[in-house]
């Protein structure tokens, strides 16, 4: 007698075990929704959304003769140099739309300092010189694309220095020449009101 009521004590414990598991997994199905919405706000509070900041980059028009602002999202960092790297990466990427690009594809932003002055530096790989297709409006196009660029999405940057592997050239490819920094030109984007400029 005491051996059966040692097995059925087993077995109703079994029995009720597996109810708990059962009553669980249907609990999870079924409000499954319910308790992520009860733990989104935790973990919302561990992972902070990133805030986007909308900057304008320059591309050329078909003919070269003008740059064109696209919209671009980036992250809004509250640091100046941090967001301009951002900027000239995006930049490097190219257009999404139909505008024509206006650094080689291998490009690559390798450092970037901003001191109290507003002068920018911006230095780049040897790519930006060696795969450059070259011409005096294409040169134009890639020099004012990264000064415009940098110098109208933040006030702070009022010149820019183009170097290249860390060291200040005089030109990217024969024609305009970058011995000084330079300052931005409005003039050269299609629809924005024409300034008088100075390099």
């Amino acid at each position: 007698m005491k051996r059966k009521s040692k097995k059925k004590d087993r077995v109703g414990k079994i029995i009720v075990v597996l109810i708990l598991i059962g009553a669980g997994l249907f609990a999870l199905i079924h409000f499954r929704q319910e308790i992520l919405n009860g733990l989104k706000p935790h973990v919302e509070k561990r992972v902070p959304l990133k805030e986007k900041k909308e900057i304008t980059l320059y591309f050329s028009d078909e003919e070269e003769a003008y740059l064109i602002g696209e919209k671009r999202r980036i992250v809004k960092s509250g640091d100046v140099e941090v967001e301009a790297r951002e900027t000239v990466r995006e930049l490097v990427r190219g257009p999404k739309g139909k505008l024509i690009p206006t650094l080689p594809a291998k490009t690559k932003l390798l450092t970037f300092q901003l001191d109290e002055k507003g002068l920018a530096k911006a230095n780049f790989n040897k790519a930006l010189s060696q795969d450059h297709p070259g011409g005096t409006s294409a040169e134009m196009m890639t020099v004012y694309s990264i000064v415009n660029s940098l110098t109208l999405n933040f006030p702070q940057v009022k010149r820019v220095q183009i170097l290249i592997e860390g060291k200040e050239i005089e030109t990217i490819k024969g024609h305009l020449s970058l011995k000084r920094p330079i300052s931005s030109n409005p003039n050269l984007v299609k629809g924005m009101p024409r300034k008088e400029t100075k390099q």
